[in-house]
């Protein structure tokens, strides 16, 4: 994982643009696609919005977007997850060293106390990778998030800090 560079914009949006990709994202991801004018906002500093994001890479090629959203008040012990990867490196342990990457990173903030992802219940390859690593499911959040106007289910998996 690296910082976005403005010359990802191409590469995010051909690995971005799969069907199978796009059905697991959250809300943002539109039916119709995603626009290259759209990769270019992210990379010119839409991923400096809201957490810290980096760009998965492989050969220093863009092939995914992974970040750390750490919560505020009452509930900044918490920080959720969130990654996303081309579909032609599925099945290869990226996803899963992003999720190692990803917590990391999350429990070195000091305050940190657990690391939550929510997924997609349809999506059962990620929430394989937070098993693997050592994330528990902690339950399932019916029609909880929104999806191309539908409310679906969530499934909830977390990691805690064990010192």
């Amino acid at each position: 994982m690296r910082a976005w560079r403005r010359s990802d914009a191409e590469d995010l949006y051909r690995a971005i643009n799969h069907p199978s990709v796009g059905e697991h994202l959250a809300d943002w991801y539109p039916k119709d696609g995603y626009t290259l004018e759209m990769a270019s906002e992210w990379v010119n500093g839409g991923a400096a919005i809201g957490g810290t994001n980096w760009a998965i890479t492989c050969n220093d090629v863009a092939v995914g977007s992974a970040g750390i959203h750490p919560q505020s008040g009452f509930a900044r012990c918490n920080v959720e997850i969130g990654y996303w990867l081309g579909a032609a490196h599925w099945g290869l342990g990226v996803g899963t060293a992003v999720v190692v990457a990803l917590t990391e990173q999350a429990f070195a903030l000091p305050e940190v106390t657990r690391v939550f992802a929510p997924i997609h219940a349809g999506n059962l390859r990620s929430q394989r990778i937070c098993e693997k690593n050592g994330f528990v499911r902690e339950g399932l959040l019916r029609q909880s998030t929104m999806k191309w106007g539908k409310a679906i289910d969530t499934v909830l998996w977390a990691t805690y800090r064990t010192h």
